[in-house]
Formats: structure tokens, sequence, C-alpha cells
């Protein structure tokens, strides 16, 4: 077979063309900054111009030497250097801007010539090396999509379909349409599937209809052309009408309407990792689909009647034609139940049919059902046999509710629909049967309506209901395996499946019925031990299986009759409190669990003699063993507490006084809230007496609560005037804070961000380290799935916050460095104002874009916010006046002292020392998870417990004996080796 090659006149023209485009790469001025690796460079072309430039060179042999060009192409491999890559772009971009604008009889013939060649010769020619005599088998390896360059199959079919509808153009389409040239592909492998030429373009749907259209004008489209032709390009010959009462959920993927020439992407991909039509969805065009010319739409419903009759021995080539059919009409329905009976399908047997079982689930898939249309269809489905209607229940559709009446199952209505909404949670996403998604609600009982459900229905009845689907997608073992442990049955297997956190039993497990007086307690401790487990994983399974485990807090809520989580959460927490045993003795040792600040702890005595660590005799006791598992229970408890205290403080919910009077039963929750400033009934700001419900303010006036309690946000005390006096407040009377709330970090709007308007560039251009920044955003709650999607969200509100970032992968955490850029906030998919922002929300989000920023930062030069700084400035100089150090003081972001053996400045921000004037002093502090001096707050600010360590150190430098910071002293003028001390 003689390879297809440019005839001696059609080489000449092509060499003539070479030369101008190169040249023109030199002459024309918009060529002077080329850069192909500039997305949008030809875009600023006018390729149109050039070409008629050189038509005007050569008026004789011009527009010749254009179609020439587009067809006979050079692999982009042969080309020799990048200015012959260069060259040949422009010629390729030229020749196609050309031959689409003004086509001709000679590009007509040209472009149909090569593609006559393509597909007759789909697997004997190719436009890069065939095979050597030695390969085996001794045809092009690839598929035939994968066999040429541009143009390929599908780029001359779309200029084809594009031309005018000439006698000539006609004749081709007619060969086009007809499939002469459809040929068998050799199998891939032994017993691969059998696949023809023409299943390689399946994506050419809008082309080949205005194909077909442009030949039913010319009235030359019959009905047997148009099934030769869905035989070939089965569903682009599709016409759907709503009159036919079918249509199509596909859609007009035209891959290449606008294609930039780029061999390395057309014909270097492996054809194996091509991701059929999702690699085509960035492509889909929005517009509305043309309605189908009757006679078309006439042909089609023609097409399909006799598709059906014909089942089996067609049913492989249907598959396709009509994977994306959608019925709204009975009778086709009908016309697939007939096929099931004349084949004596059943439910058993009915995937074993392969693709006719394929073809016949579009049909049966009842889009659509009116409920005045129910009678007649009834009536109609009384003609098949049971085998058939319960073959048929699982697929459907909207008929399936008919179905069950057919077959005498009316009391299955309600368990039907109740079993379906739970398998296909959530109808918004992908997936079914409780799959793993960061819905909460999915795996969610109503048991009202399960429960209406299941008395409803017969009990044998359901139990062949079940058989039934069990061979079908109707199956759904996790919704079986729910509906089981509903019922109670189930409960050791789904304990072993929570092992392997699987998120299914996460969801399920709260719904086991209650066994006895510690059950629930128990399944809240095991579900919330799960929240904690699953931190190890990445963040998309970390977030999944936390709504897992919300799911299954929800359920057991509903079982043990809590109206909500939040009151089971408490409600279980009160039972923790009163069973917790806080004293025993034991041979003759007095051992007492009692909470010491915010730590519970074990005192230890023999007689009146208090021990510091539990004798060997008394480890191995129950009793001991017993208060020691209280309190590691005790610290989770005040560590959950804690959290639902801050979000509590952070969201600025207020709770109802007969919603707080349980939790302040616990003593672990009446030592948080009385040591957090509380505002009672949206007013009064003081401590809270938990014992009387009042809240004592800065001059000691008592205000009962008579509606509402609050923990104030620093927002709050702002707004009172009162911030600054508050913070006195808690350093002057030693309070330690379980979070930070009067020195917590406020963040208020700034003039540039009210310009800004919609969105934030507070912290834009940082360097972030991107596993340290994955990390700590799981931590906080924030959604990190999707680098295009980085957000939080505020249920309070309706408000998602956003950060984007620059220079991402995939994913954050395989993201070495990339850069913070804007924050915005959106409400429905639309940003809103910064203005428009609850303040209380924007300062949270804010404070953790300023933790971000400062944890993960990767660049040398970061420096602390202003917000943070100013924070610190208000505590050191509280403490410096609560303490009474004369020789300290703050100003701006230093803190000074006047020392005896020198004078020092420490920064706010990064801890640095400087002897004054300006000789750096080297002291590295040892890490400590504790502090020897005191702080109001009990989530220690590392960097600020480093700053206070050294002002104490050098509050007192006389008393300083480590003789490599006495040299640095004494020798100021010498920076010195930095020492390590404990500070």
């Amino acid at each position: 077979m003689q390879s297809r090659r440019p005839a001696p006149e059609q080489t000449t023209r092509l060499a003539a063309l070479r030369t101008f485009c190169d040249r023109a790469l030199d002459d024309y001025p918009e060529f002077s900054h080329y850069d192909e690796f500039e997305p949008d460079f030809w875009e600023g072309i006018d390729l149109l111009r050039i070409a008629d430039d050189w038509v005007r060179q050569h008026p004789k042999d011009g527009p010749k030497a254009l179609a020439d060009g587009f067809v006979f192409p050079t692999v982009w491999d042969d080309l020799e250097d990048r200015r012959d890559q260069q060259r040949y772009g422009l010629q390729y971009r030229l020749c196609d801007a050309w031959i689409t604008t003004r086509p001709d009889a000679y590009a007509l013939e040209q472009i149909g010539a090569r593609l006559q060649h393509m597909l007759q010769y789909a697997f004997e020619d190719s436009d890069y090396p065939l095979p050597t005599d030695e390969d085996d088998p001794a045809y092009y390896r690839r598929s035939p999509d994968q066999a040429w360059a541009f143009p390929d199959v599908h780029a001359c079919i779309n200029r084809l379909s594009n031309y005018p509808s000439t006698p000539a153009w006609q004749t081709f389409a007619e060969w086009l349409l007809d499939g002469s040239w459809n040929r068998e592909q050799p199998p891939s492998a032994p017993g691969g599937e059998q696949r023809k030429i023409a299943d390689a373009y399946i994506y050419g749907h809008k082309e080949i209809q205005r194909i077909a259209l442009s030949l039913l004008e010319a009235g030359r489209l019959d009905y047997p052309r148009f099934v030769r032709a869905a035989n070939t390009w089965g569903r682009a010959m599709m016409f759907y009408s709503d009159d036919a009462g079918l249509d199509s959920d596909d859609v007009d993927l035209t891959r290449y309407a606008d294609e930039d020439f780029d061999e390395d992407d057309a014909n270097d991909e492996d054809p194996e990792d091509i991701d059929d039509e999702s690699s085509q969805i960035d492509e889909i065009p929005t517009q509305e689909p043309a309605v189908a010319p009757p006679e078309l739409a006439n042909f089609t419903v023609r097409y399909v009647e006799d598709a059906l009759a014909g089942l089996p021995h067609n049913a492989e080539r249907l598959a396709d034609t009509f994977r994306s059919v959608e019925v709204y009409q009975t009778r086709w329905l009908l016309q697939a139940l007939a096929v099931i009976e004349r084949l004596g399908i059943t439910p058993n047997d009915f995937d074993s049919f392969g693709y006719t079982a394929a073809v016949l689930q579009y049909f049966l898939l009842l889009q659509d059902l009116p409920k005045n249309q129910s009678p007649e269809l009834l009536a109609a489905l009384s003609g098949f046999s049971r085998n058939t209607l319960l073959t048929a229940l699982p697929y459907a559709g909207q008929a399936s509710r008919v179905v069950l009446d057919a077959l005498g199952w009316s009391d299955l209505q309600a368990f039907q629909r109740e079993y379906l909404n739970i398998a296909l949670a959530p109808r918004s996403g992908w997936g079914s049967d409780l799959p793993n998604t960061l819905d909460e609600t999915v795996g969610v009982v109503d048991r009202y309506l399960l429960d209406k459900a299941l008395a409803e229905a017969d009990p044998d009845h359901l139990r062949e209901y079940l058989a039934a689907l069990e061979p079908s997608h109707w199956a759904f073992p996790e919704t079986r395996v729910l509906l089981d442990a509903y019922q109670g049955i189930g409960r050791a297997a789904l304990e072993k499946k929570l092992t392997r956190h699987a998120q299914p039993a996460m969801r399920i497990y709260g719904l086991l019925p209650v066994t006895g007086p510690d059950d629930v307690r128990q399944r809240y401790l095991t579900l919330k031990k799960l929240h904690k487990e699953v931190r190890k994983y990445g963040a998309q399974r970390q977030a999944n299986s936390h709504a897992a485990v919300q799911a299954g807090l929800e359920n057991l809520a509903r079982v043990a009759g809590y109206p909500s989580v939040i009151r089971l959460e408490w409600a279980m927490e009160s039972e923790i409190a009163e069973s917790t045993v806080t004293a025993t003795t034991i041979d003759g040792y007095d051992v007492t669990l009692e909470i010491d600040g915010l730590s519970p702890t074990l005192h230890i005595c023999k007689g009146a003699k208090a021990l510091k660590t539990a004798p060997p005799a008394i480890r191995k006791n129950a009793d001991f063993i017993a208060l020691k598992a209280q309190q590691t229970q005790l610290k989770e408890q005040i560590a959950r507490f804690c959290r639902t205290l801050e979000a509590m403080m952070s969201s600025g919910e207020s709770l109802a006084l007969d919603e707080l009077k349980p939790l302040l039963k616990m003593p672990a929750v009446r030592l948080l809230l009385e040591q957090l400033i509380m505002q009672a009934d949206d007013a009064a700001l003081g401590w809270l007496d938990s014992a009387t419900l009042t809240v004592t303010d800065l001059e000691g006036r008592q205000h009962i609560a008579e509606k509402r309690l609050r923990i104030a946000h620093p927002f709050h005390l702002f707004m009172a005037g009162q911030l600054s006096a508050w913070q006195k407040e808690v350093v002057t009377h030693r309070r330690v804070q379980p979070f930070k709330q009067a020195f917590r970090e406020l963040y208020l709007l700034t003039p540039a961000e009210r310009d800004t308007g919609l969105w934030s560039n507070r912290f834009a251009g940082h360097r972030l380290k991107g596993k340290v920044a994955a990390r700590l955003l799981q931590v906080r709650n924030w959604s990190t799935s999707s680098v295009e999607d980085i957000y939080y969200e505020s249920k309070e509100h309706g408000i998602h916050a956003v950060f984007n970032f620059l220079d991402t992968g995939h994913y954050l955490s395989e993201t070495e460095h990339f850069t913070f850029d804007t924050i915005a906030f959106y409400r429905d998919q639309k940003a809103i104002p910064l203005e428009q922002v609850p303040p209380l929300l924007f300062s949270e989000i804010m404070r953790d874009a300023d933790l971000l920023v400062s944890v993960a930062h990767a660049a040398d030069g970061y420096s602390t916010s202003h917000e943070t700084l100013q924070r610190r400035a208000e505590l050191v100089g509280e403490l410096i006046q609560g303490l009474g150090l004369r020789n300290v003081r703050c100003e701006g972001h230093f803190l000074h002292i006047t020392g005896q053996r020198a004078n020092y400045r420490i920064h706010l921000g990064s801890a640095a020392i400087h002897i004054e004037p300006g000789n750096y002093l080297c002291i590295v502090p040892v890490g400590s998870s504790s502090t020897e001096f005191y702080l109001p707050f009990a989530d220690t600010d590392k960097k600020m417990a480093e700053v206070l360590s050294k002002m104490f150190l050098l509050v007192d430098d006389l008393n300083i004996t480590d003789s490599l910071i006495l040299e640095q002293i004494q020798r100021a003028d010498i920076p010195g080796a930095g020492h390590v001390i404990d500070a």
C-alpha cells in the first residue's frame, strides 16, 4: 500500500509556503516577541491577513498551497529545531484560517482525500513510523485516532461539516455516513472487545448531525441511508424529540471546534490513559440543543423500535448508541418489558445478558410519570409475568411504584421511598449507598418515616422484595446493613468495621437500639474517640470521617430521644461527670482526683504525708486503675468543652438558661465558665457565679441573667469600651482563662479592605510551607480537599470564607511552598462585601489566616501581624504593672529592660534581644511544655512565653551565671556564640 504523499506540484507549492512562513517570522512585527508557551499568543495574531498577503503574492497557486499545507502535516518530532517548530506552527494556523473562512472545491477535494485515506487505511498507514517486519502483530499498535497528526479524522470532519453543500460535498458526505469503510479493528488483546473504526470517533456528534441535516435538506437522506449512518455513527445520528417521548442527557462535545496546533498533546498520548468523555469535560458547550427536524425524529423513532425488536443480536452496537437516551413515555418501558418477556430474563440472570441488559436499562428508566397516567400503566403491566415485573422493578425509574402495585406490593410503597432516600443520598453529589462524603446528612434516618414504612410493610412481601433486588444495582449492601442495625441485627460485625474506621459503619453505629443504661454513653464516647483517631489520615478522608462521625452522633441522638446532637453531648458529658469516682482508699493510701487549675490531678496521701507519685503497691489495684481512667476521661472532657466553648465564643452563640443549667451540673464546665467573661442578656459583662446565674462587672455590681448568657468575644469588650479594663482585671486577679479571650487577637476591617470591597489582601504574598499549612487548616476545620476550594463554612450565617492560594499543586500537602493570595466571603455562591460579613466571623477568619502565616511561613523575612503584636504588648503591659516591675517598660513593638549589667530590648514578634544601643544578644530557650511564670490563658502562645522567659532572665541580670551569656553582655561589641539556656 502506497502511503499518501504530496504530488510533485504540491511539493513545489509547499516549499514556497514554507519559505514564506519562515520569512514572515522576521518580517511581521507581531512575531518579534514570539513565545510558544504564552497561552494567548496566537489570539492576538491576524492570521487571515497574513494568509491574504501570501495569496496576493501567489494569486495562481496560493489558495491551493494553503489547502495542501493543511492536509499534508509534518510530525512534530520530525521538525529540526525550535525555529522549524515556530515556522510550522505558523504555517498550520495560516492554512487552517484560510480553508475555514474561504472554502473552495480544491480544499474540499483535499480534505476529503485525506479523510478518506485515514478511514480506509486506518491500520495500514500512519503519519508516524510504522512497525517493522519483526513486530507482531503487523499493524499500527495504537488505536486509529492516535495514528494521525493534525488534521486528524475529527478535525477533517469538523471542517467539512461547515462547508457549503455542493453536489461534490454531498457525494462525499453520503460515503462518510454510509460507513462502507467501517471495518472491525484488530483486537488489542486475545478475547478483547471487538470494536470498529468509527468507535474511535465518538465525539463528533455536532459535526455528524450537521452533515446529516445538510443531506436531508438536499433530499439525499432516506431511511435506509439513515440506518446505515446510525449503525456507523451511533449516538451522533439520534435525533430525539419530546413528541416521541425520547430525549438525551448527552452533551455535544465539539472537541476540535477551535483546536490549536499542538501535536505533542494530540498524538503522543497513550490511548489507554484517555478517560473516555471525562477528558472532554472542560469543553462542554452551554447552548441549548437544536430542535430535531420532524423527519429525522421519525427516522430515530423507527430505528429505536426496530433496534428493540432486533435484540439481542444487535445489542453490542446499541449499548453505546443508546447510552444517553432518556424515556418519557410509557410505551418505551412497555417495549422493553416485552423484550424481557420474550427472552425469559429473570432478576437473577439479568446481568448475564450483558449488552442486552444495558440497552434495556435505558428504556426501562422512565424519567417522569404523572399520577393520572398510573392507572393506564397498571392495566398494561397486568399482561406481563411476575418474573418480568421483578426483573424490571429496580430499573423502572418513576414507574417503579406502579410496578410495586402490579406485583401486589402496595404496602411497600413507603418502605421503597425511605430505602431509596437513604441509599441514594446525597442526591446532589456523586455515588450512592452511603458514600464517603462531606455531607453530614447521609445515613441519618428519619425514624418516624422509617418506623411507619416498616409497620405498613408485610414481612413476607418485604423479604421477597429485598431478595428480588439482591442481584440488581438496588442491592445497596451498606443500606442493608443500616436497616439490620436499625432492627438490632449485626452489632458485632459493625463494631469490627469501626476498628478499621469504615465511614459507613460510623454513620450506622448510632442507629443500634439502646440495650442498657450505659449503652448510649459508651457509643457516644466511641464516636468521639473515632473523631480523634481519624486525624492521622489525609485531608479528604479525615474530613469525610468527621462528617460520618457527626452523622453517627445525629442518629444516636434520635435513637436515644434527644432533640439534637448538642443536647446529646451535654447529657452524656453530665452523666460522665456524675458517674466519676473522685476518691478511694487503697491499703491505707488516700487517693483523690481533683481539678487543679484546668488539669485533673491525682493526689496520694499516707496519713498526713502527701506523696509525689503512686507507690508500686497500689498501681495495679483495680480502684487505682479506675481512678486513672477517670482522670484520662476528665482530661478529654475538659478538652472537648474547651473546644466547644471557644467555638461558641467565636460564633457569638448564646445559651438560654434552661440549656445552660444542665451544663453547670458538671464541675469541669463550671470551672471553665467561671474563668471566662460572660455577657448577660446581650448587655452586662462580668464574671459568672454559676450558683446564682449572676455576672459581676468591673465595678463589682451583680447582674442577674434573665434569659440568656453568652461567652463574650473580644469584639464585645471592644464595642463596650472595656477591652483594656478586662485585660487588667484578668492579670490583676491572676486568672487563667481556658483559652485566649481577653487577650485574643481582634481583627477589624481596615480602610484598605473597605476599598477593595469583596476581598482582603491583608496576608497576600506570604510564602507558606504546604504540609504545615494543610495540617493546620485541617485541625481548624477548614475544608482542604481541593486547592481550588479552601473554605470554612459558617452554618450560623450561611457564609463560606475562602482562602485563595497561588502556585499550588493538586493538594496543599503535596506542594512544598505556595503563596497566600486573597480572602473572600460567599453566600449562596456569590461574593459578599467585607462590610456585610459579621464582625466576629471576620475576626476569627483573619485570626486563622494570621495563625497560618505565622506558623507555616517559609520566608526568613516574616513579620508578625499588627494584631498579634498589639495583643502581646497589652499582655506585657498588664503583667509589668501587675508584678510591679519598675525597670521594664513596653513601647511599640519592643520590651525595654534596664538591667544592672546593661540595657536590653526584646522584640515582641521575634523575641530577638539586643543590648542597647544595637548589639545582638543570643539566648536560645530550651523547649518546654509548661512555663514557670504566670500567663492569663491556658493555650500558651509559645513565642509570647519565650519573650516573657527572656524578660524574667534579664530583669535580674546580676543573677545570670552562664559564662557565654555574660561574655556577650560584657563584650557587647562582639556578638559571640549563642548559648542554650532553660528559660
